[in-house]
This record gives C-alpha cells, structure tokens and sequence, in this order.
C-alpha cells in the first residue's frame, strides 16, 4: 500500500500537525481521529488493515489528520472562551490549509468525503455541514453533535461547531439545505457500552433534520454495538463498500 507522510507548522493553529496518507488513487476520504488522537489513530487500531481492499484497489484514498483536541473539547483548562477560538481555528485549519493539500495531491479540485468515529464523526459531520459546497458527504459514526451542551459554555465560536445549535436555527429556506440534500450523508450510533454519551445528540439531530428537510441517513443499531473500535471496524467498511 502506498504510504506518504508529510507535516507543517500551521499558524492558524500555533502547533505543527501531520497528515498521513494511505493509497495510490480513488477517491479522497479525509478521517479525522477520536477524541484526544492523532493522524496515526486509524493505522494503530487496524482501521487502515480493514480498509485496505478498498484502498489498494484505487477505490478510496485516506487523508488521515491530527486533531487539537487537547486544546479544545479535551482541555482542561478554565478559559472556555480560548478553547472555543481553538476550535474554531481548527475548522479553519481544514478548510484553509488541508484541502488545498488534497488538492494539490489530487491533481485539481475535488470534493474530500469525510469520515471519522466518537470526536472524529463530530468534526467529519461539523465541517461537512458549516461547508457543504466544499464537500461530498460524511460518516459520522458515534458523532456527538452538541458541542455546546459537551462545553457546558456557549459562545459564537463553540456555537458555530456545534451542529444541533446552528441547524436549529437555520432558516427553512437557506440555501444551503439543497446543496445538503445533493450529497451523502451519513450517522450511525449504537445502543451498547458507553454509546449513551452520544445517543441524545443524534436524536435531536434527527429531529432537527426532520423538520427542515435534511435529508441525513440515521442508523441506529442495537445493544451489541459500542463505542469501541469493534463496532467501528465493522461499520466502517459496510457503509464505505455501499458508498464507493
């Protein structure tokens, strides 16, 4: 499998973060890792083994980041106010700097699929959703989407990456709902261990789909299905065969 490493010093972040890419061709998949990890989280808990049929036959090709996690949603530090900003900054970061990667890498302009698991399905489906013209979709799997419930603070930029906050005030006719409703979107969480954590958000994000008219696929699946790499591990390659 082809395996590329590279990494830069981003000033929108203050940190240096890494990028790995896994595959030769296909289409660019950006997966971002859970909560607190890194762009090797994927590679270390076997998710690029499971995916590999998919990658080595040119269907899929993996953009793998790091995440700022621990400055943001896995800090502990008292200043709410800055985590959100760093948040925030993240999101730019993704926009600003990693697809202008994947494009050069791709050769041109293409719309990354995003995916990722717990905190990784929150930043899939956040970036996905604040800017679906740039994207193809999202699986989301055990994604919490209250970002601003998980705070327990609420201010402009923990609002802005907090989907269950701004869709619900979303106006019915914004246009961004067709652009929506024109890609692929997916959620899935189950009912087993520790999947409480998440299960409340992907309701009300369901419902606040429901009511204006986004059309995002919801799967919930039973008690054998758990926060863990496990359930990940089999989840991920069902809905990517059926998707690529």
């Amino acid at each position: 499998m082809k395996y590329e490493e590279t990494c830069w010093f981003s000033e929108r972040l203050n940190r240096n973060m890494t990028i790995r890419i896994y595959g030769h061709y296909g289409i660019p998949l950006l997966a971002f890792p859970c909560l607190g990890k890194q762009s090797d989280d994927f590679s270390n808990h076997g998710m690029i083994d499971t995916l590999s049929n998919l990658i080595e036959s040119g269907r899929i090709k993996l953009f793998c980041v790091d995440s700022n996690d621990d400055e943001t949603v896995n800090s502990m530090s008292w200043d709410k106010a800055q985590c959100g900003f760093k948040l925030e900054m993240y999101h730019q970061y993704i926009i600003n700097e990693v697809l202008p990667f994947i494009y050069d890498k791709q050769g041109g302009y293409c719309e990354p699929f995003l995916i990722g698991m717990s905190m990784g399905g929150t930043h899939a489906s956040n970036n996905f959703l604040r800017r679906p013209d740039l994207f193809s979709g999202f699986l989301s799997l055990s994604g919490e989407y209250s970002i601003g419930d998980y705070f327990g603070y609420m201010n402009s930029d923990i609002y802005n990456n907090s989907p269950t906050h701004y869709l619900r005030n979303m106006p019915n006719d914004h246009h961004y709902i067709g652009i929506y409703n024109q890609k692929k979107m997916i959620s899935v969480v189950g009912q087993g261990d520790f999947e409480y954590l998440v299960l409340g958000s992907n309701y009300e994000l369901q419902r606040i789909a429901n009511e204006k008219g986004i059309n995002i696929e919801f799967h919930f699946w039973d008690h054998n299905s758990v926060h863990d790499w496990p359930s990940w591990k089999y989840q991920m390659p069902h809905f990517l065969e059926r998707l690529f």
